[in-house]
């Protein structure tokens, strides 16, 4: 082949490369067209040819399409700036603003001075955005709003993804639902799957609770809220306050259940004395009529001078009453209770009746046992002490009325006589009453069937033994806590 045939056929390859080379280069970067203006210059910016167009602008890049009142369009770098009543369509997206700039190479708009997306699912309001036209995603900033049918949110900077109407929310965060409002530091909102998780003071109101804690995620479609950390929640239909380390909360059901240091107090806001304190592992509360509370684990309760702990424990609101078992024991002022089951009665902030039953069907178990201390230090080794299989205790203005004690009964009381002791009676029976007066001393005793009686006088209690079967002083009575603890 001749030299100058060669040179021909070079010549060629070279145009088809750059011709092909060049097309690829357009399609990988598709470039910004401007489509109409009133006016147009032109102008070369360091080394860039840029046109300046004005009036009725319009630039069409693919699906994109953009109007405004005037622009400055950098060919090279294939971005727009563009300003006064801007507007950009993508399909059914409309975004509004004042001043933008736009990059032809990631179909993105930058927007300033207050921006405005709408689509057929929401619209969304800020000081500033930017909108990623390829991956549907608005990142907009500065009093930040959007608005579904079914949900508004405001926060300072929103991240909303278009394709699946999530949204990742952080700054004075209010999400509102037709289920609740949740307020958090940060809020990451899954619109399909009806769930929102949020971090960081978070704050939730439903239909009849308020929750609070450190984190939480809340379900929209079953309405229910699992939180963690500070956990607190409070009843809008009564006066009680639950907290925990978790909680589930159940709205529909109205049921809450809070594990790992449980606290509930029911206050009253006539009496700070009057309002009732319990503490357990676990607790259950059950809201509908009628309310109770289930505690479960090292369960410790305190209203005024009732004091009692367990293994489990149920508190009736509008009873107002409390059952216990596993180990129960109750303290009232000097009074000492255990059994195997008991359950008191607290009408009016009052503590009206406790029961103490021996449950003979299962095993292991302790008949019921009462002790009573003497206020006298002197005498403070001396404990008056009744047993039974069955204890009920009647009260009267807070104090000892009357105990009535059921198969198997027993007890040991010291006499005294003008504040001096004067030794000690010990009496048995199948069913025994005992009956005290305005000091709470025993005044009078009535035993129905199989009565034994002895009395010990003061020279001689060293030499019986004045001690019951069962007999134990607990002295680890429950005391109040902080709120934190």
């Amino acid at each position: 082949m001749r030299g100058s045939d060669l040179k021909i056929k070079y010549f060629f390859l070279v145009i088809i490369f750059l011709t092909f080379g060049s097309s690829n280069d357009i399609c990988a970067q598709e470039k910004i067209e401007l489509k109409n203006a009133k006016e147009l210059t032109g102008s070369t910016v360091n080394g860039e040819n840029v046109r300046e167009a004005n009036g009725d602008v319009e630039f069409v890049q693919g699906n994109v399409r953009v109007f405004c009142n005037s622009a400055t369009q950098f060919i090279t770098s294939n971005r727009v700036e563009l300003r006064g009543d801007v507007k950009i369509y993508q399909d059914t997206l409309t975004l509004l603003t004042n001043k933008a700039t736009y990059f032809g190479n990631d179909k993105r708009a930058i927007c300033e001075g207050g921006v405005t997306l709408k689509d057929p699912n929401a619209t969304i309001r800020a000081d500033n955005g930017i909108y990623t036209f390829n991956e549907s995603k608005a990142v907009f900033t500065g009093d930040v709003i959007i608005i579904n049918p079914e949900y508004r949110i405001t926060s300072s900077t929103l991240t909303y993804l278009r394709n699946t109407e999530d949204s990742f929310a952080e700054g004075n965060v209010i999400v509102t639902t037709d289920s609740a409002v949740i307020k958090a530091d940060k809020i990451d909102f899954y619109k399909s799957a009806g769930r929102t998780f949020a971090r960081g003071n978070v704050f939730i109101e439903s239909d009849s609770t308020v929750i609070t804690s450190d984190t939480a995620t809340n379900y929209s479609v079953e309405k229910k809220s699992v939180a963690s950390g500070n956990v607190k929640i409070e009843s809008l239909n009564n006066s009680s306050v639950i907290y925990g380390d978790y909680i589930e909360n159940f709205e529909n059901e109205n049921f809450t259940v809070l594990k790992k240091n449980a606290r509930l107090i029911q206050i009253e806001e006539s009496e700070i004395a009057d309002t009732l304190f319990i503490y357990s592992d676990t607790m259950k509360a059950y809201r509908n009529k009628p309310d109770y509370y289930i505690a479960e684990g090292n369960v410790e309760m305190i209203r005024n001078d009732f004091l009692a702990k367990c293994g489990y424990g149920i508190y009736y609101r509008e009873l107002e009453t409390v059952s216990l078992s596993e180990k129960p024991v109750v303290w009232q002022d000097r009074l000492q209770l255990t059994g195997d089951s008991i359950y008191a009665e607290l009408p009016g902030k009052k503590i009206s009746n406790i029961y103490s039953k021996k449950l003979n069907d299962k095993p292991g178990t302790e008949s019921s046992f009462a002790l009573t201390s003497n206020e006298d230090e002197y005498f403070s080794d001396r404990y008056d002490q009744i047993r039974g299989d069955d204890i009920i205790i009647k009260f009267s203005d807070d104090k000892i009325n009357e105990i009535e004690v059921d198969n198997n009964s027993s007890s040991v009381y010291f006499v005294y006589e003008e504040n001096k002791a004067n030794g000690a009676n010990k009496i048995e029976g199948s069913r025994m009453y005992l009956y005290f007066d305005d000091e709470e001393k025993i005044s009078k005793i009535k035993i129905e069937t199989e009565p034994k009686g002895e009395y010990i006088p003061e020279s001689l209690l060293n030499t019986v033994s004045l001690i019951l079967p069962g007999f134990e002083v607990i002295t680890d009575r429950p005391v109040r806590r902080s709120v934190n603890n």
